[in-house]
C-alpha cells in the first residue's frame, strides 16, 4: 500500500500516519518528492482495509500495491532514486560515477600499500581487496583472512580511502562490520538470504553482486530482503551471467539488464568489468560499453604485478593499463551524462 500525502501535509501529520501504520503491526518507509510525501506501508500479507486511514489528516490518495515485493522498485520510492552516501564525498546514483580498484585478494601489506598508493595518486577513492576469498578450487589462494582486513585497513587509512570487501559468512561478516566501508556480498551468496538479512540490519553501506545464473527477479528479491530489515544504503553490481562452457569468455556482461534495472529499481548499480573477462584486453571495451548503458561507477581489478597475482592474475590491469582505462572513461563518463569523480591525491 502507498499512502500519498496532500502537498503541504505538516510533519506532524506524516508523523501520525506512520504511527498509525506501526500501531497494527507493519513498518512504513517516507519517500519526500520535491512537493509531496509518500508513505509505504510493508510488512502486510494480505489486503490492507484502507478505512483504517480514514480518521488521519493529510491524506490525499492510497494505492494499493499488487507486486509481492514492495521496496525495490522505483515506482513506490516516489519515483525517486536512492543516493547511497559513503562519506567524504563519495555518492553512488548521484551526479557523478566513481572507480572502485584494487586486486582481487589482498596478498601482503607491501602489494596493497603500493596499490593504494598508485590509486591515491591517480584520484581514486574506493580501494577493493578480498581478504576472505571464496574460490572454485578448495586448493586455490583463500585469501589472508583477519591479517589481510587488517592490511587492507591500514593502507585504505594511510592514503585515505574508503574500502570495500567481501563478507563469505557470519564471522567475516561480524570482521568486516566492524573495518570496512563498505560490505560485499559476492555473486555465490546473493541468495544467501540469512546473510542478507544480517546486513539488512546495519546501516552499514552493502554491495551485492548479481548471481551467475540471476534473473533480475531474483535479484531483486535478494534486494528485497535487504531493504526490507531497514537497510537502505545499497549498491548493485553486474558482473556477468554465466554461458556456454568452452567460451573464451567466463560470463556475459548484460548491458542491456543494466538500463531495464535503473528504469525499474531506485538502487545505484555499478559494473564489475574485470570478472566477466579472462582477458585484460578486454577491460577497456567493457568499460565504455558499461558508461554508455548508464551505470554508476565501474569496479576493476588492479594490480602492481598481475603475472604473479595469487587469484585472478589474468583479467587484473597493470597500472600502466589503468592510466589508459582512467582516461578514456573520463572522456566517456561526461558525454553519458555521469562525469567520473577524481579526487585530489592525499597521504596521511
Amino acid at each position: 500500500m502507498l499512502i500519498i500525502m496532500k502537498i503541504g501535509a505538516t510533519k506532524q501529520q506524516i508523523l501520525a500516519v506512520v504511527q498509525g501504520i506501526e500501531e497494527i503491526g507493519y513498518q512504513a518507509k517516507i519517500s519526500k518528492g520535491s512537493q509531496r510525501s509518500i508513505i509505504l506501508v510493508h510488512g502486510n500479507i494480505g489486503y490492507i482495509d484502507e478505512s483504517y486511514f480514514n480518521k488521519f489528516g493529510g491524506i490525499r490518495n492510497i494505492v494499493h500495491i499488487s507486486r509481492r515485493l514492495k521496496l525495490v522498485y522505483k515506482e513506490n520510492n516516489g519515483g525517486v532514486d536512492t543516493v547511497v552516501d559513503i562519506g567524504d564525498g563519495i555518492s553512488f546514483n548521484e551526479y557523478f560515477s566513481h572507480i572502485i580498484a584494487g586486486p582481487c585478494s589482498v596478498e601482503s601489506e607491501d602489494m596493497i600499500n603500493e596499490t593504494a598508493q598508485f590509486l591515491c595518486s591517480r584520484g581514486i577513492r574506493v580501494l577493493r581487496g578480498g581478504a576472505f576469498k571464496p574460490r572454485t578450487s578448495p586448493y586455490s589462494f583463500q585469501g589472508l583472512g583477519d591479517k589481510g582486513v587488517r592490511y587492507l585497513r591500514d593502507a585504505a587509512d594511510r592514503y585515505c580511502m574508503k574500502i570495500v570487501s567481501e563478507a563469505v559468512d557470519e564471522y567475516s561478516l561480524n570482521a568486516l562490520m566492524e573495518t570496512a566501508d563498505i560490505i560485499q556480498i559476492g555473486a555465490r551468496n546473493m541468495q544467501n538470504y540469512s546473510l542478507l538479512k544480517k546486513v539488512g540490519n546495519s546501516n552499514k553501506p552493502v554491495l551485492i553482486k548479481r548471481g551467475f545464473t540471476a534473473s533480475h527477479d531474483d535479484l531483486f528479491v535478494s534486494l528485497e530482503y535487504i531493504l526490507a530489515e531497514g537497510n537502505p544504503n545499497v549498491i548493485v553490481c553486474e558482473r556477468g551471467i554465466r554461458i556456454f562452457e568452452g567460451s573464451k569468455q567466463r560470463s556475459i556482461i548484460d548491458l542491456l539488464g543494466i538500463s531495464d534495472f535503473k528504469e525499474e529499481c531506485h538502487l545505484p548499480m555499478i559494473v564489475d568489468v574485470s570478472h566477466a573477462t579472462r582477458d585484460r584486453s578486454k577491460v577497456l571495451p567493457l568499460a565504455r560499453a558499461a558508461m554508455a548503458y548508464g551505470c554508476d561507477g565501474l569496479m576493476v581489478e588492479v594490480h602492481p604485478d598481475p603475472d604473479k597475482a595469487l587469484s585472478d592474475g589474468p583479467q587484473s590491469l597493470t597500472f600502466k593499463d589503468f592510466d589508459a582505462l582512467l582516461l578514456e572513461v573520463k572522456k566517456l563518463s561526461g558525454m553519458f551524462g555521469k562525469p567520473l569523480k577524481i579526487f585530489k591525491g592525499s597521504e596521511k
